[in-house]
């Protein structure tokens, strides 16, 4: 769960309550434990904390990355529910609360999730009645079943505890935070069932086979998470040179960043558009770099000429960016920021559905920006008058639905504008926090 400065009513009864359930769900496994199971119990608990000890941590996000989910279907395909249910307890009480010392207020809720999560999937299981043979490959249709409630229930039950927490809409924290984990469960179901088969035909000694390519698979990801920091520390560094190339707008960039997410996140988008939309609004003015600077800091009207070449910095900004790889995604968003409903934007005239919704975004706080911050032809302009301009200008500059939030958001007091700043951290931190895995 993440840090919240504030909890309300909602979140301490949905809390409480969750964490009564699920203490009470595992005196009834411990209850209805098999007899002679204990050898079993004390390897899959020692396997979980061993899975659990190779976490990947997100850079200063704070949140983790766990490899004991197959480990938990391979028990629930062995064993059945009560047995892993009562070896997720103890191991996750060992893990988090000696190991990682973990505050007790995540404990005391990680500890009924879990048990919630492997009892019911198990439970799931068991409901196939003969199909769970797995002397025949159909065993997989329950155990398939068994692992969609495990991702659904885990995601769900951690999206609704953070959605109260921090006054979000659960399907939207749920979209942009686990959605992308569904490939993953799909991908440890058929890991499960190798390590279930393994130790019902082999014996014991099989499960070695499974922890070496564990470790291996940790070393993997940390090679991805440290080529991700590599692509934030370039995203952080072509920013800055944004603002070296016109010191008049410093900070611009990375207020737009803030101001986007804050519309992409009330529309319930995915976790990769946000990503995607992070970095277009970090780089949309990269192009302006081609500019020279009498043009961008001009005081009085610029020529024909002059808005021309003030014009061509989309196009400019697109094709440098599309020279990195992983900032492909971004390209066509940021070839399309000054694009414009109606049809009267630069540099294609385009029109509505032409133009990606993630450009809109950028299009409507980017505007916002230009107009409450200080230019070299005026000082910022009143906010109820650059309210008044986004209201007059919906549906033609401005995409409608996009300008409609951003101005709900300001009434309701969600919208704050963004002081100056010129920290890079800033930005770099601004990145971390939305990388998606």
């Amino acid at each position: 769960m993440e840090e919240q400065n504030k909890t309300g009513l909602g979140f301490k009864v949905y809390y409480t309550l969750f964490v009564i359930a699920g203490f009470l769900c595992l005196a009834w496994f411990t209850g209805n434990l098999p007899v002679g199971q204990w050898r079993d119990i004390i390897l899959f608990i020692i396997l979980i904390i061993i899975a659990d000890s190779v976490q990947i941590s997100l850079p200063r996000g704070g949140a983790s990355i766990y490899a004991s989910s197959p480990i938990d279907l391979a028990g629930i395909v062995l064993f059945g529910p009560a047995v892993m249910a009562v070896a997720e307890a103890v191991s996750t009480l060992v893990t988090e609360g000696i190991f990682q010392r973990r505050p007790i207020i995540k404990v005391l809720f990680n500890v009924p999730l879990l048990v919630m999560t492997v009892g019911l999937s198990g439970l799931v299981y068991e409901a196939f009645g003969s199909l769970t043979d797995t002397d025949s490959p159909l065993f997989l249709v329950p155990l398939f079943a068994a692992g969609m409630v495990y991702y659904m229930f885990n995601t769900w039950s951690v999206s609704v505890i953070i959605a109260l927490r921090s006054s979000k809409n659960p399907i939207h924290v749920w979209k942009q935070n686990y959605m992308w984990n569904f490939f993953h469960i799909l991908a440890f179901l058929p890991i499960g069932a190798v390590v279930a088969l393994l130790y019902k035909n082999s014996g014991v000694w099989t499960i070695a086979l499974f922890i070496i390519p564990l470790f291996l698979a940790r070393y993997s990801f940390q090679l991805y998470l440290d080529m991700r920091e590599t692509h934030i520390n370039t995203v952080a560094a072509l920013t800055s040179a944004i603002d070296a190339s016109d010191p008049f707008t410093h900070g611009h960039s990375y207020r737009v960043s803030k101001y986007a997410m804050r519309i992409a996140r009330e529309l319930g988008m995915s976790s990769k558009d946000l990503e995607t939309l992070e970095y277009a609004s970090l780089l949309h003015d990269i192009g302006k770099i081609a500019i020279q600077n009498d043009v961008l800091l001009k005081i009085g009207p610029l020529t024909d000429e002059e808005w021309a070449s003030l014009r061509s910095h989309p196009d400019i900004g697109a094709d440098i960016v599309e020279q990195l790889k992983f900032l492909k995604v971004a390209v066509h968003v940021i070839r399309c920021h000054h694009e414009r409903p109606d049809g009267t934007g630069y540099p294609n005239g385009l029109k509505e559905d032409e133009i990606p919704m993630l450009a809109h975004i950028l299009n409507v706080v980017d505007a916002f920006d230009a107009m409450t911050s200080d230019r070299p032809y005026r000082k910022c302009l009143p906010i109820e008058r650059v309210l008044d301009e986004l209201k007059r200008h919906r549906g033609t500059q401005f995409h409608s639905k996009v300008t409609d939030i951003l101005l709900e958001m300001y009434y309701r007091g969600d919208f704050t504008l963004i002081v100056e700043t010129d920290a890079t951290t800033e930005i770099y931190d601004s990145l971390v926090e939305h990388v998606t895995v």
